[in-house]
């Protein structure tokens, strides 16, 4: 990858300093992220896939009556589709560019534990693993989680919220309106949530063979908010009957 703009780095050897000058694009650059995605973007277009408007990162290619799909998260990368050998195609073209190392089968990205049911028809996303580290029993995990700042629980739990849990989008919502002052009532709420996570340990998304109709549902209660009695609206969207897209 060529550099997109003149680079200079400052080192030492011995007494002399030597200014040197970059002829390529170099890890830990500021320019770097970039100049990776558009390597890649490249690649990918180059070799018939096309970029989905709504989010640039993600491909998708039709063959026959079906398609590829693959998702890019900055070097991880998920391939989905019907066609096996296509997908053998596709990672192979890959690792002919790129070094790269196949994992098989999905079973664990980004945190998120994907498990699969082919008799029953269904897939199931969680974050078991995740749910457990939040909630320390052991007398270290709990010194550790005391050292833990208001801002990254409410980060972590955001996490959890954002990816497979939606039954703790509006407790989360709630609890993060107090970052910037939290105070021991708005602590005791957030360990009120990590204990429900902790019981819940087992609770995910299921998609199931269903038609695949999208589906959205909106509401607001009325000034429900205490401090300056504003409302709050809720949302979900379901794709197959299972939730893909909510807020609160």
């Amino acid at each position: 990858m060529t550099c997109q703009f003149g680079e200079f780095i400052h080192t030492t050897d011995g007494k002399e300093e030597l200014v040197c000058r970059l002829t390529k694009s170099l890890y830990g650059l500021k320019q770097a992220p970039r100049q990776w995605y558009k390597k890649f973007d490249g690649f990918m277009q180059g070799n018939g896939y096309f970029r989905c408007n709504a989010n640039h990162c993600c491909y998708f290619k039709k063959v026959k009556s079906s398609f590829i799909i693959l998702l890019l998260y900055v070097d991880d990368m998920l391939v989905a589709g019907a066609d096996v050998e296509e997908i053998n195609n596709l990672k192979k073209q890959l690792s002919s560019e790129f070094e790269m190392k196949d994992l098989g089968a999905a079973k664990q990205i980004l945190g998120m534990r994907i498990s699969r049911n082919e008799q029953k028809g269904t897939l199931k996303l969680s974050q078991a693993e995740l749910s457990k580290e939040q909630s320390p029993k052991t007398k270290v995990e709990k010194d550790f989680m005391a050292k833990v700042s208001y801002a990254s629980a409410i980060g972590s739990l955001m996490y959890a919220m954002t990816c497979t849990r939606p039954d703790i989008s509006h407790a989360v919502g709630v609890v993060s309106r107090y970052m910037s002052n939290p105070g021991k009532p708005h602590w005791e709420a957030v360990k009120w949530i990590l204990r429900y996570l902790r019981g819940t340990t087992e609770k995910c998304l299921t998609f199931r063979r269903d038609e695949l109709k999208l589906e959205g549902y909106v509401d607001s209660d009325f000034a429900g908010e205490v401090d300056h009695r504003r409302s709050t609206t809720g949302y979900v969207f379901t794709m197959a009957s299972t939730a893909i897209s909510w807020m609160s």
